[in-house]
């Protein structure tokens, strides 16, 4: 792993040579994946562990299956770090929107390798690019939110304001206007971006803005820098909660974390290295949602008892519409615009 690495573009090709020439070269006895993350690393307890879980369950299930890890720390590093991790790779496993276009960059320069890419959609032959219908699994949240607050404010805190972090904000807010009404409610959603995916401190700060206006609930989609959003939860006097964002979270403070909105990159990544170590492998657009289970609340075991049985019925209803095409939930904040929320009571 290279970790607190200086930021020129030098050093930073001197230690992912150093990283990934180490141990053994790519062989017929050790297929190599190579993890490149985006500018959150390891240790956000959301978007890049959740794609390094995948990772991990391919080295442990997929015998001589091999994982390296290259951490980019500012984006200019990443085409620099794909170059290389494709030389040294069978396969190279991408995080990130911001990403995005150093993949296309560097996949139509390695046409023979295979890079699985995860948070939006790429047209090329050797890329299996994925992408998730988030704002399902978001709009699950927004009617949960909406019926437990009890200051009738709750908000989101993006880490930036891109595409995959828009579906969830969009998704969320249109789920709370579900909410509002199906049960006569008037719950406000608020947002506010924190601009950095890594700056917990500014994170923490706008999280206690929005607590000071009555904001209750939190439901933070920015990386490392939700665990600043999380520090303000704990530190509130009042019962407030945070919602946490593609992987399980709800032990990271139990009680305080109403739910996390599951974004199952560990499967999809893990079921792409598969396709490669077992040559069937092809390029292509997938993108996936509630129906496919890529998507979804986890179970609250620490919150469960304090959520009204009506919201959870809600809940399952709007799930069972969404699946069944009823409900067409909104990925954009223009597309938000236009939707007629339905009461899912009727």
């Amino acid at each position: 792993m290279i970790g607190n690495r200086k930021s020129t573009l030098g050093l930073a090709i001197m230690l992912c040579l150093l990283i990934l020439s180490c141990g053994q070269e790519t062989d017929s006895d050790h297929f190599i994946v190579t993890l490149i993350c985006d500018v959150g690393g390891l240790g956000d307890k959301g978007f890049n562990d959740a794609g390094f879980a995948g990772c991990k369950m391919a080295e442990e299930q997929i015998p001589g299956v091999e994982v390296r890890i290259v951490q980019s720390k500012e984006q200019t590093d990443y085409a620099a770090n794909l170059s290389l991790a494709a030389e040294k790779s069978d396969a190279v496993v991408t995080l990130g929107f911001l990403i995005m276009d150093a993949v296309k960059e560097v996949a139509a320069r390695y046409p023979n390798v295979p890079f699985i890419f995860v948070d939006a959609l790429i047209d090329a032959p050797n890329v299996a690019a994925i992408d998730f219908k988030s704002e399902e699994g978001a709009f699950l949240a927004g009617i949960l939110a909406a019926g437990v607050s009890r200051t009738g404010k709750v908000a989101t805190l993006p880490g930036m304001d891109i595409p995959p972090v828009e579906a969830f904000v969009s998704g969320f807010q249109a789920g709370v206007q579900c909410a509002n009404v199906s049960s006569q409610k008037n719950v406000q959603a608020l947002s506010r971006t924190i601009g950095s995916f890594n700056d917990p401190v500014k994170a923490k700060s706008l999280a206690k803005s929005l607590q000071d206006d009555g904001v209750d609930i939190l439901f933070q989609l920015s990386g490392l820098s939700g665990l600043g959003v999380l520090e303000a939860v704990k530190e509130s006097p009042q019962e407030d909660f945070l919602i946490g964002v593609d992987i399980d979270q709800d032990d990271l403070a139990p009680g305080l974390v109403l739910t996390s909105v599951l974004k199952r990159m560990d499967l999809m990544v893990f079921r792409e290295i598969q396709k490669v170590h077992d040559g069937t492998f092809s390029g292509g657009q997938y993108m996936v949602g509630l129906a496919e289970e890529a998507t979804c609340l986890t179970d609250m075991r620490h919150t469960k008892h304090l959520v009204p049985q009506a919201t959870l019925d809600l809940i399952e209803r709007a799930k069972e519409a969404i699946v069944a095409g009823k409900i067409h939930v909104p990925r954009t904040l223009e597309d938000l615009k236009n939707f007629q929320p339905v009461n899912l009571t009727l």
